[in-house]
């Protein structure tokens, strides 16, 4: 009892401090850490840099000196388990030049992958400036390094959207200056080392200096705000900081915030909120909607968050607002924030399945290209750049290489060969040759394998790898983690493994429909380990690959020996454990393409790929021969319903310029699709089979599916377009 009100003196007489006139330099705010979740599944830690050109006009944040932060260290703690610690390389400079954006990482999988458990996180730092001009003319020399703390307060114990830390600045040794009245200094020194507290947080202080009952968690976020408080005028004018963090987002999927200040006293509500997107500041505008939350920080600032409106081409749009606050007073924008909007981006593309092909996309779009199959070919990797600069290579192995898959987050490709080697590719370079633990050969229609296949969680920078491996089935999977290059230990499946696995980042999910027609799922579990669902379908054919749109859940398979595809809403999925499997139901349906047998594939629908992005167009084809393919739309929403196809178009693939006629790939199947990082648009990539690999198609999904239609069949394109003469196809050599 006698710490509790010793605690509790100190707490209130830290607060008549506070809010006392104030007679000596206190630490000043220069901006925010925050747990942003943007996207299903996905979270990441952001900086923003409240000075400069994102300062305030009053004493909230009023540095009007660009202050640089450098030498970033993020420690976040765990519920259970070490702390994970992310160097200055987890954070990029955001598009205003002075806020830092963190990686995204993965809010479903445990340590060291992602953020299952966090409790809080400690930031520290150095600033670039030491000499700093405030908002007032006057000026103020601090310390050049900071720390602060990421408190669980919304939803302790675990960190959750909107948690954030003050950025404070401590004032330079020595006497301390008196300030003028009009100052901005609201705050004692006491406070400063209360703000850096490791692991006993401000919070947990003031509630717990209270006896039990007195005072509850409200009660002391409360106290908190107040202390925090700086009085606010009721001006209707707010200025934003010059970008949003992150500063890009795909359109539909991602979620970014606008940091404001000098909005009037009263509180904010979202739906009070109106957010318009123009080309330009004060341009006509091109959307609009209300922010997903409104999070005060400090003073007058506060934390919006908004998705991407999906209607947004690829390209930069400036954001302007306008609303009122919940005391009805009325608010605009001054200035504008920008923002570079996407349909793409390294988390959405972490969601491919595994095929020959792998695609790395960045301003250079390269594709990485086995030179060899499941049943033939030679060793090596071929390297093609496919958009931007890049030199063609030849990348030597000593096996023979079936499955490529990269990593756009890293840059780093995986390649397996028939054998047990697993390849770690940076450019042209091979860094790194493994092994993996497959005991036992994997058998297909298409031929056979230890390392079948493989396909990267861009997310926890994690490969999949399906091959052979002893038990029940022969089967099974083997997770690499290549920050460290160790295996986990494999995963005998009960089933057989899909020719081409899924990886859904978003939900841990690794998709397997076999050969069977059973319809696997796995779910990654936070600890890591893998738990099997299976999900057996009487349709025509064999299921041969998967892909999924992650942005929306929709799961496919595709029929080999048949003109279907699969198809299913993993939103709707129920699974039920079971030993040594459980089940998992969802509404589904088998489609047949072409039930009138006026246009076919080769083998059947064989390979299948999604063009990871928010444009939600996809590819399938073939295989062994044959030069038909198809594209299609599928539908931009889930959750309802039995899913089915928007619009689907097959065509043939022209001779190649060398006069060949094409001629499709083997297993596991030459085929992949990415969404263009420099135009949103959504490409398939197939590579032909003569003799090797020679030419890499390269089709606008979006402009065949645009194109005429042939009378006959309105899904089939019209046999007088030149799909080479109108771009709709392109051919890349492969060295």
């Amino acid at each position: 009892m006698i710490k509790n009100k010793v605690l509790c003196t100190m707490a209130l007489s830290l607060t008549g401090a506070l809010l006392a006139p104030v007679a000596v330099a206190a630490p000043v705010a220069i901006g925010y850490v925050s747990y942003d979740v943007t996207g299903l599944g996905v979270a990441q830690f952001d900086i923003n840099n409240e000075t400069g050109p994102n300062s305030s006009l009053d004493s909230t944040f009023p540095v009007t000196t660009s202050v640089d932060l450098s030498s970033l260290s993020l420690d976040v703690q765990f519920a259970s388990g070490p702390d994970e610690f992310f160097g200055p390389s987890y954070f990029t400079l955001s598009g205003d030049g002075l806020s830092w954006t963190g990686d995204p990482l993965s809010t479903g999988i445990a340590q060291p992958n992602g953020l299952s458990g966090a409790v809080d996180a400690i930031l520290t730092g150095t600033f670039g400036e030491t000499s700093l001009t405030l908002f007032d003319s006057s000026t103020l020399t601090i310390d050049p390094s900071f720390s602060t703390t990421i408190w669980a307060v919304n939803s302790p114990p675990f960190l959750s959207d909107g948690d954030f830390g003050v950025i404070y600045a401590n004032p330079a040794s020595g006497p301390p200056p008196v300030p003028e009245p009009e100052s901005f200094l609201l705050v004692g020194t006491g406070l400063a080392g209360l703000l850096n507290l490791r692991r006993r947080r401000i919070f947990d202080l003031v509630r717990n200096s209270f006896p039990s009952g007195l005072m509850g968690a409200g009660a002391a976020v409360a106290l908190l705000a107040l202390l925090f408080a700086s009085p606010v005028a009721a001006n209707a004018t707010v200025r934003l900081n010059t970008w949003t963090v992150p500063s890009s987002g795909a359109a539909g999927s991602t979620i970014v915030t606008l940091t404001g200040s000098n909005f009037p006293s009263g509180g904010i509500a979202p739906g009070n909120v109106t957010l318009s997107f123009a080309s330009s500041c004060g341009g006509t505008v091109l959307a609009t909607e209300s922010p997903n939350t409104a999070v005060n920080i400090i003073g007058g600032s506060y934390r919006l968050t908004l998705l991407v409106p999906a209607s947004l081409l690829t390209g930069n749009y400036f954001i302007s607002l306008a609303g009122a606050s919940n005391s009805s007073i009325p608010f605009v924008s001054s200035n504008c924030s920008e923002i570079s909007v996407t349909h793409t981006s390294t988390t959405l593309a972490a969601c491919l399945p595994s095929s020959s092909l792998a695609v790395l996309t960045g301003t250079n779009v390269t594709a990485y290209v086995p030179k060899g199959a499941w049943c033939c070919g030679t060793t090596g990797v071929s390297v093609v750049p496919i958009e931007g600069a890049g030199v063609p290579a030849i990348i030597p192995t000593i096996g023979t290489v079936n499955s490529c898959s990269s990593n756009s987050a890293t840059g780093e490709t995986v390649c397996v060969d028939n054998s047990t080697d697993v390849y770690e590719i940076t450019g042209s370079t091979l860094i790194h040759t493994l092994t993996s633990s497959s005991d036992a050969t994997a058998g297909f229609s298409g031929g056979s394998c230890n390392n079948c296949g493989v396909a990267i969680d861009a997310l926890t920078n994690t490969a999949v790898i399906a091959g052979g491996f002893s038990g029940a089935s022969g089967d099974g999977l083997q997770l690499l983690n290549l920050a460290t290059n160790t295996f986990s230990a494999p995963f005998p499946s009960s089933f057989s493994v899909s020719e081409n696995v899924s990886i859904d980042p978003n939900r841990n999910l690794i998709l397997s429909p076999d050969e069977g027609n059973n319809y696997d799922l796995f779910k990654i579990n936070p600890d890591g380990s893998l738990t099997e669902y299976a999900n057996f379908q009487s349709v025509d054919g064999e299921f041969d690959s998967a892909a999924e749109d992650c942005t929306t859940g929709i799961a496919l398979s595709t029929q080999e020996f048949t003109n279907n595809l699969f198809i299913t809403d993993l939103t709707q999925a129920t699974f039920t454990p079971g030993s040594p499997y459980g089940t998992w139901t969802a509404p589904s349906q088998s489609v047949n393409l072409y039930p009138l047998g006026d246009f076919s594939f080769s083998a059947g629908t064989s390979g299948i790929s999604v063009a990871a992005g928010t444009t939600h167009l996809g590819i399938t084809m073939g295989e062994f021969g044959g030069n038909s393919f198809a594209a299609f739309q599928l539908p931009a929403t889930s959750g309802t319903g039995t899913p089915g196809f928007v619009d689907y178009v097959g065509a043939y693939l022209p001779a190649t310029p060398d006069s060949a006629g094409f001629s499709s790939g083997y297993d596991p199947h030459t085929m992949t699709a990415y969404t263009s990082p420099n135009n949103g648009k959504a490409y398939g990539l197939v590579a032909d089979w003569s003799g090797g690999v020679n030419w890499v198609a390269v089709i606008d999904l979006q402009a065949l599916l645009s194109a005429p239609r042939w009378v006959s069949d309105a899904h089939i394109v019209d046999p007088s377009v030149d799909l080479l003469g109108t771009g709709i196809v392109r051919y890349v050599p492969v060295p």
